[in-house]
């Protein structure tokens, strides 16, 4: 397992509601239904490379489950959320000029049998330096280095060579420490329970559910350069709480 400290809150974050999604109702759809526009987008995908993912991040849960999360990226508005999807979808020379980054259609996951899982969290009320630092770690290689993240992931996806799964390695998903490093830019850190580098939904997912007395202490106000953290709030629907491929 991974170097983990787990919170002192005895009860999850009642901030984070449970919605199921109704019979037939797509991703777009529920998102429209919570008003949704902009902050964290998690996506639990049934593909095999999203199965793969999932597993992957049972070394974040201390009953070594798979996670109910495979992507995670920050709503831009109701149509399209910045992240770093490893699982195709993009001409790879556009790679080394984005930084990974991706302007990805929320049309392309709606669909909530190769999506079943969706949730959407805020963990601060002010977007504005959120939105800067995407640009800004889009632009600057320096800041993070995506690609070198994306490559041990899918070298681990497709079993090539020996690869092991990235996480153990101190490699975290590129999708995660994007979004992670955008706030973390902003003054919010996202994951205080992972002492290592190995970030990933998951561990985004548990500061949401179960941190919620650390952002009650750091709730304040931010600036033009850096957000105002808060107890994270949000909704949720499992469709596939357990891990499975869907061909």
């Amino acid at each position: 397992m991974l170097a983990m400290r787990y919170s002192q809150a005895t009860a999850p974050n009642a901030s984070l509601r449970e919605v199921p999604a109704r019979a037939g109702e797509s991703n777009r759809a529920w998102l429209a239904r919570q008003g949704a526009s902009s902050g964290i987008i998690l996506l639990g995908g049934s593909s095999l490379a999203h199965f793969r993912i999932r597993v992957a991040q049972s070394h974040v849960r201390s009953d070594l489950l798979p996670s109910c999360w495979s992507l995670v990226g920050v709503l831009e508005d109701d149509r399209a959320f910045a992240s770093v999807p490893i699982d195709g979808g993009a001409d790879p020379s556009e790679v080394p000029r984005t930084n990974g980054v991706r302007r990805c259609r929320l049309d392309e996951y709606d669909d909530p049998v190769r999506f079943p899982n969706i949730a959407v969290v805020q963990f601060t009320d002010d977007v504005r330096a959120i939105h800067a630092n995407i640009e800004r770690v889009k632009s600057q290689r320096s800041v993070i280095d995506l690609p070198t993240l994306i490559l041990p992931w899918l070298g681990f996806i497709w079993s090539a060579g020996q690869a092991g799964n990235p996480l153990l390695a101190g490699s975290g998903l590129p999708s995660a420490a994007f979004v992670e490093t955008v706030y973390g830019i902003a003054g919010i850190e996202l994951t205080p329970g992972l002492s290592s580098a190995s970030s990933c939904p998951e561990a985004i997912w548990a500061a949401a559910k179960w941190w919620h007395p650390f952002y009650q202490a750091e709730t304040g106000v931010g600036d033009a350069a850096h957000a105002g953290p808060r107890v994270p709030t949000g909704y949720f629907a499992l469709r596939q709480p357990a891990a499975a491929v869907v061909d």
